[in-house]
């Protein structure tokens, strides 16, 4: 980003005029500086104000695809994928012995894993001492 005062020359498409667009022409004007307005002027000395916010719109809404993609902020993460197959050892109403099995697949960021998942475990499992969801065991649910 520009920090001092710059002036751009353009030159319309048909090539007969030529106007200029100033960024930071007021340094210590907070509300002009940083780029945050761009001052237009014409070639028969009318100005335009522009804040810059509204120009990144305009160029985003008539980027291609590629472009606006890369207007986008975008942040690159790892994420950890676990699949298992839980089973559950029914000690009632179903079949008595019979195993139940369903599916498990997780995606789950690396930062949160880290910061939420694990921080909230009991101690024995932070640890290591269990040995996790999908190990062969099973876990009996009824009264």
């Amino acid at each position: 980003m520009l920090t001092e005062y710059e002036k751009f020359r353009l030159i319309d498409e048909a090539g007969k005029n030529e106007f200029y667009v100033e960024v930071n022409w007021k340094e210590k004007d907070e509300a002009t500086n940083k780029c945050q307005i761009f001052k237009f002027t014409f070639p028969d000395g009318k100005e335009a104000f522009v804040q810059r916010k509204y120009l990144l719109d305009l160029l985003f809404y008539c980027g291609k695809p590629e472009d606006q993609q890369k207007m986008i902020p975008q942040t690159l993460e790892t994420i950890h994928h676990y699949k298992t197959v839980l089973g559950i050892k029914a000690t009632k109403d179903i079949k008595k012995d019979g195993m139940i099995n369903f599916p498990v697949e997780l995606s789950i960021p690396c930062s949160a894993l880290r910061q939420d998942v694990i921080a909230s475990l009991p101690k024995e499992y932070q640890k290591g001492k269990f040995s996790g969801i999908g190990n062969g065991k099973s876990m009996s649910f009824g009264g």
